[in-house]
């Protein structure tokens, strides 16, 4: 039989998610984000639409990517970029 969660037990996804909500909070508070867009912007016009910190959303969407597999995140990505509207307030 195998385990409900692959190769991980439930322990260590809890050690794990633990680990990450202590020490993202650190590193998003201690890693300067730099404040206009990259690449499309997706990130960066998404922090912004929702009033989130930028660097936070950049992670996430990178971990987005890489759980998703890299070509249908990518796609997401390229289709956010086209699609979002540009803002007019670029820093």
């Amino acid at each position: 039989m195998t385990p409900l969660f692959g190769m991980f037990g439930f322990f260590e996804i809890v050690v794990y998610a633990a680990v990450a909500a202590i020490v993202l909070p650190a590193l998003l508070s201690a890693w300067p984000s730099r404040p206009g867009p990259r690449c499309l912007g997706v990130c960066w016009r998404l922090a912004r639409r929702q009033g989130l910190p930028v660097l936070a959303v950049r992670i996430l969407a990178v971990a987005a990517i890489l759980l998703s597999g890299i070509g249908p995140g990518l796609c997401v990505y390229l289709l956010l970029g086209c699609v979002l509207p540009a803002s007019q307030d670029r820093i």
